[in-house]
């Protein structure tokens, strides 16, 4: 299992002991998202290094977690279930944790962001995390050159502008 495996299911297993029975795809490609954008805003690095997003309809996607999700499913760590929603006018796709994996890779420091982050994101509706995604620097720019009314649906999404938060400039700047 990889990093990227290994935070799916994180954030799977941490909605359930949050109260969230399950999590849409929507709202796993959102809190991913949100997730490598938290993290190069305090830590100047992506989280994982295998999840490129690109613009969709709705915001950021990342065909690499679409994929990791599926083989997750195959291996019988999530489960899919496909749920009628007549508020958004499509099925929901539903996942939720099978089985538990018991011991993730991460660092003492990688889980306490990862609670930190994870526990203001479950609070948000999937249009809140929707909102939140689309006021990123990344997503600001590719709505910016979007003026002309094109969706540029499948463009990469530049991860680059996104910049350091600036209390942790300061840090920085202050022991340099």
């Amino acid at each position: 299992m990889n990093k990227l495996d290994d935070l799916i299911l994180f954030v799977v297993d941490r909605a359930c002991k949050e109260g969230k029975s399950n999590l849409s795809r929507f709202e796993v490609f959102k809190i991913i998202y949100l997730i490598q954008i938290e993290s190069l805003k305090f830590t100047g690095k992506s989280f994982v290094d295998d999840a490129r997003f690109v613009r969709d309809k709705n915001g950021p996607i990342s065909i690499d977690v679409y994929k990791a999700m599926d083989i997750l499913k195959e291996k019988g760590y999530l489960k899919l279930d496909i749920i009628e929603n007549k508020k958004y006018g499509h099925p929901r796709h539903a996942f939720s944790l099978l089985k538990k994996k018991t011991k993730f890779d991460f660092s003492t420091g990688e889980t306490i962001f990862l609670d930190s982050v994870l526990s203001d994101l479950f609070k948000l509706s999937q249009q809140q995390l929707k909102e939140i995604a689309y006021n990123t620097e990344p997503m600001k720019e590719i709505r910016r050159r979007e003026k002309s009314g094109k969706i540029l649906k499948g463009k990469p999404i530049d991860m680059k502008l996104v910049s350091l938060d600036p209390d942790i400039l300061d840090i920085y700047t202050e022991n340099a």
